[in-house]
């Protein structure tokens, strides 16, 4: 790694400890956002069908577990070459420079919406400089499941 190498969307100036606290409250208030919209929307299915908050903790558990999989999966890093067999052996290469990277940085629908919540509007943050979506997810997921660990406890005990 080059001495002047800056994390993308960095300005020149900007220390790694301040950009890696601002990537981790951008991170930190996706994941409550996310919790509380997985949250309330159980808790209005489970209420209305009657499961009482039972139901909202096995949503949030099973929700929880199955996006810490995906997002786990989907932080695996990518293999940085191929192997082209011909016919008088093998040829080690590297994968196409132009090709789309699975996870890449577009902002979707809901992170837009997300991003007006504050104090994000001030952080300034490019979505090429704030973490993965997957990494997002994986913190969105392990406060889903403190959150069931929280209403585990707070209703159930």
């Amino acid at each position: 790694m080059a001495d002047d190498w800056r994390p993308p969307g960095s300005p020149p100036g900007d220390r790694g400890v301040r950009f890696r606290l601002r990537q981790a409250v951008d991170a930190l208030v996706y994941g409550l956002v996310f919790t509380l919209v997985v949250f309330v929307g159980s808790g209005a299915v489970s209420l209305a069908l009657g499961v009482g908050w039972f139901g909202v903790e096995l949503v949030l558990f099973f929700l929880g577990v199955s996006l810490l999989a995906y997002a786990a999966f989907q932080l695996r890093p990518a293999k940085r070459w191929d192997v082209e067999f011909e016919e008088d052996g093998y040829r080690i290469v590297r994968p196409e420079e132009g090709g789309r990277v699975v996870g890449s940085r577009e902002e979707s629908q809901f992170q837009a919406t997300v991003q007006r919540v504050p104090p994000l509007p001030t952080l300034g943050l490019e979505p090429e400089a704030r973490l993965s979506p997957a990494a997002k997810l994986f913190v969105a997921a392990a406060m889903l499941l403190l959150a069931s660990l929280v209403l585990e406890i707070v209703v159930f005990w």
